[in-house]
């Protein structure tokens, strides 16, 4: 079934919502933004490390026309709070779960790109009955030693210096050498992503990516589920993500040309039309 079974809405119809604002959940709050249409199936957008909320800006024209849409920052992150740590990935899913009891959202679809990606996993793993499906993007569940190795480097760096160490190293990998040519304002919006997450947020979220032990489990996921990658992503192997979507029963695969670590974000079109006919399909 393809995008002809996304929820047609008028929008001059049907009542819209709009909410912003700090929820309390899962002892700490989140920044949250919640918009499109109110009586609609809610699909919930998780960020990756180092950014927030804003990362899906381009989704939502297209997605708020059809769906209930939550985003919100990961915790540590935005203008969400930041706890002490240590984080783990049963925490990071609480506060998702924790967020769709908060908004009465139903069977959710989760969309994460990056941890977020990893968060949607653990997700589908943990309540698969909750969910309507998953859509994991540019997510390296792998930990290969030499990975592990790189978290924990980045994270000394982060805690002697700031995130404002890594913002230039991480916007070079995320990205394409054709956007880094063309859009160097855009990517000074994501630098400042990166350099206001605090350093309790990056250093925890990024050591529950290391210990999240995902990669051994994928296959036991039993959801609806969409693996995403750019085809020039420099952090994750395009391999990597046709493997772990070749173990999980009827899931999608889908490689987003001239995209780099955030698919969503350097090729929005092709990323939303991928994303909308999944979308479509698992309802």
């Amino acid at each position: 079934m393809g995008a002809s079974a996304t929820p047609r809405v008028n929008m001059e119809m049907e009542m819209t919502t709009h909410f912003e604002g700090m929820v309390p959940v899962n002892g700490t709050r989140l920044h949250v933004r919640l918009e499109g249409v109110e009586a609609a199936p809610v699909v919930a957008l998780v960020n990756s490390l180092a950014t927030d909320l804003g990362i899906w800006d381009q989704q939502i024209p297209a997605l708020a026309q059809h769906y209930r849409v939550l985003r919100y920052d990961v915790r540590g992150h935005g203008r969400s709070d930041a706890p002490p740590g240590p984080y783990t990935m049963d925490l990071l899913t609480d506060d998702l779960f924790a967020l769709l009891t908060h908004f009465k959202a139903g069977r959710a679809h989760v969309v994460g790109v990056s941890l977020g990606g990893l968060i949607a996993m653990a997700a589908a793993l943990r309540r698969p009955a909750d969910l309507a499906g998953i859509a994991v993007c540019d997510s390296r569940a792998d930990m290969t030693p030499e990975f592990a190795r790189g978290i924990d480097d980045r994270n000394v760096l982060v805690r002697e210096k700031g995130t404002q160490a890594i913002a230039d190293m991480m916007v070079t990998r995320w990205f394409t050498q054709a956007t880094l040519a063309a859009k160097p304002d855009y990517l000074e919006t994501i630098r400042q992503m990166i350099r206001d997450t605090s350093i309790e947020g990056f250093t925890g979220c990024a050591a529950a990516i290391k210990l999240s032990g995902l990669r051994a489990r994928v296959a036991q996921i039993r959801v609806p589920a969409l693996f995403v990658v750019g085809d020039q992503d420099a952090a994750l192997p395009v391999a990597l993500m046709q493997a772990m979507q070749a173990e999980v029963p009827g899931a999608r695969f889908a490689e987003i040309q001239g995209a780099g670590h955030l698919a969503n974000v350097e090729q929005p079109e092709r990323f939303n039309a991928t994303l909308l006919d999944f979308l479509g399909g698992a309802a």
